[in-house]
């Protein structure tokens, strides 16, 4: 007997894929805003270049306020890129550098670069 809640309970495939994808690229998007400005740019490269930071220190790396900085690794905190260590009253920061390869690996999948794309855009270049 046919039994419309039945079928109504059963969830597309195709419908879950296209959710998760949805969702993923939510993610991601917050991931490339955040990446996105050029001011947390330079705070990823300088924290990429040495194991950690005081805010002092990339205060003047940087060249931007304290306050102004401050506000940018709060930012760069809650996605998870940078990690913080408090000695007495300074504070040290650092690169997360497995967020920031899995966020990579993460946006690869989405768009579906393979692996070797390098050689495989070398080799389309030339043909």
């Amino acid at each position: 007997m046919f039994s419309p809640r039945g079928c109504m309970s059963q969830v597309d495939p195709s419908n879950q894929e296209r959710a998760r994808s949805l969702l993923e690229a939510r993610e991601l998007r917050i991931y490339l805003r955040t990446v996105g400005d050029v001011v947390r740019l330079q705070i990823l490269r300088q924290l990429a270049q040495s194991q950690e930071m005081s805010v002092t220190k990339l205060v003047k790396a940087v060249r931007v306020s304290q306050p102004l900085l401050s506000w940018h690794l709060g930012v760069l905190r809650r996605v998870g890129l940078v990690s913080v260590r408090k000695e007495g009253r300074l504070v040290w920061y650092s690169l997360d550098g497995q967020v920031l390869r899995s966020f990579r690996r993460r946006f690869d999948a989405w768009v579906r670069i393979p692996e070797d794309a390098d050689a495989v855009g070398e080799g389309e270049k030339h043909a």
